[in-house]
């Protein structure tokens, strides 16, 4: 393991300009500077180092949170598994997420030795070295969406390097709390800062450097010694693509972590999960936000399907990508489309021919005389059931039901009794239904809310967890969640995000639906 040559420093006892080098793999980095200074050159000549000295037989992974916006090209570079800005908050707990994962595999490896006693020993299995490098730390530290991941920062730069985690930091000053951080940093440099600011940052007062880029203070063995900075590159243009094509004919052991684009579609879905496909018995939805493992809907087990969401979220888009599968798969099935004045259903009906097994439907009663004239369920008559009621046998049946007079009195019946026994015989009878804008009951009615939430397999969720159970979803199948724990565990969702939420397992993940194409 291979120490980074970094720049040269002036060795004024013994009149030299010996190289000033960086262990990453022994040490946590903390870099200062005001703005053009250096900080982002010496992170690119890091990066550089890192790929020229790789072993290639071990196991090494580069995380950058580019939050100056000047790292985003040196994602290409092989041994960067991710480079996320600040745009999308969930590409943030990505990285945290993917890290505490690959921290938990070490720890297994590793086996309460400290991570430098094993890797690159040998052995039938290799921790793999980590680095977590935060570009303008004082911008993440003081961004609010981030609060909840500070305390697993400080772990992450307290107890890091003795699972294989290295963080490197570059930093403004010392503002925003970061001052209680410095303490797990051995390396420190500091290019042009406030002369008060290198007492804080060395503990000692110190020489300020030549006013030149890339000149600086950095600790060497110990004391604060003036150094100059390394450039990455000769001339970065021309040289930083052939540096990339270089490195990427190796055979680095790296795992890229890659983030979501503005959609998910079936164009673009093998570049995430290679294997992600419906078939006769699965709907594939979407993919896990965090591993790109697929969301399926198991028709044999989700017999009701509630889906809740934001207008103009994708809850049609859901709808249809649901109903055209099973099409696809089970052309003998039935639909019975229960659509209401905004016509909303109307679209995915008419792309199949209408007849008995492609049903439209817009009022109540047109609903009840259907299900009693065709053998599903007895209709109510002045407030008594339809004693000439025949059941007979049906085929196969997709409701999927969208009408708002559902959540009204007047179809309160449908919900507390008409439904959950057919949901109860949905097996048996192979009905599914598919509740596709679920709404607040209007009348209060606790009895018909607690029937229509036991009737649901899965549920879908097109908005953000923490404020739906805060606000409209608490008496929803999500409404024993709790809110505050949703905020901290789940970013804000972007357009085409959601959650899928496996009521029986009580499994809640977060996915990207799949767009489907107009």
């Amino acid at each position: 393991m291979i120490k980074a040559a970094m720049g040269i420093y002036d060795d004024l006892a013994n009149q030299t300009q010996p190289i000033f080098k960086v262990d990453v793999y022994s040490s946590n980095i903390l870099v200062f500077g005001g703005h053009t200074t250096g900080k982002t050159n010496f992170l690119k000549t890091l990066l550089v180092r890192m790929h020229e000295n790789a072993d290639l037989s071990l196991r090494q992974e580069i995380y950058i949170m580019d939050f100056g916006g000047n790292l985003g090209k040196y994602e290409k570079l092989p041994l960067v598994s991710a480079c996320f800005d600040s745009a999308n908050e969930e590409n943030v707990r990505r990285i945290f997420k993917t890290l505490e994962n690959k921290i938990e595999q070490n720890s297994k490896i590793l086996k309460s030795e400290r991570f430098l006693d094993v890797y690159g020993k040998g052995g039938d299995e290799q921790p793999t070295h980590l680095v977590l490098i935060i570009d303008n730390v004082n911008s993440f530290l003081a961004d609010e969406r981030y609060a909840a991941y500070q305390e697993n920062l400080q772990k992450f730069c307290r107890d890091g390097l003795s699972k294989g985690l290295t963080v490197v930091f570059t930093a403004i000053d010392t503002s925003n709390g970061l001052g209680r951080y410095i303490s797990n940093f051995a390396q420190r440099v500091a290019f042009e800062v406030p002369s008060e600011l290198y007492l804080d940052i060395f503990g000692m007062r110190v020489a300020e450097p030549m006013k030149n880029q890339g000149r600086g203070v950095a600790l060497v063995g110990g004391n604060p010694e003036e150094f100059q900075c390394f450039l990455p590159f000769g001339e970065e243009k021309d040289e930083f693509d052939a540096f990339v094509q270089e490195m990427s004919a190796k055979p680095f052991k790296t795992e890229k972590l890659k983030s979501f684009g503005e959609e998910l579609t079936e164009d673009n879905l093998a570049e995430y999960c290679k294997d992600a496909k419906s078939d006769e018995k699965h709907i594939l939805v979407g993919l896990d936000y965090y591993e790109h493992k697929p969301i399926e809907i198991f028709l044999d087990e989700a017999r009701s399907i509630a889906i809740y969401g934001k207008k103009k979220f994708g809850k049609t888009n859901l709808v249809n990508r649901i109903v055209r599968t099973i099409r696809q798969f089970h052309r003998d099935y039935r639909f019975v489309f229960f659509d209401d004045g905004r016509k909303q259903l109307e679209g995915i009906w008419q792309e199949a021919p209408a007849g008995d097994n492609n049903v439209y439907i817009t009022t109540v009663d047109e609903l009840t005389d259907f299900l009693d004239s065709n053998g599903y369920a007895a209709k109510m008559m002045r407030g008594v059931v339809n004693k000439d009621f025949k059941e007979q046998k049906t085929p196969f049946t997709v409701f999927v039901l969208q009408n708002k007079m559902l959540f009204q009195s007047v179809g309160a019946q449908l919900l507390k009794s008409t439904f959950p026994k057919m949901i109860a015989n949905a097996e048996e009878k192979g009905y599914i239904f598919i509740y596709s804008d679920v709404r607040k009951i209007s009348n209060n009615d606790r009895d018909t809310e607690s029937s229509l939430n036991n009737t649901f397999s899965v549920a879908f969720l097109l908005d953000n967890i923490a404020e739906f159970v805060g606000d409209r979803g608490s008496r929803s199948v999500f409404g024993e969640m709790d809110a505050k724990e949703l905020k901290n565990e789940y970013a804000h969702c972007e357009l085409g995000d959601g959650y899928f939420y496996d009521i029986e397992s009580d499994e809640l993940k977060k996915l990207k639906f799949i767009k489907n194409k107009q």
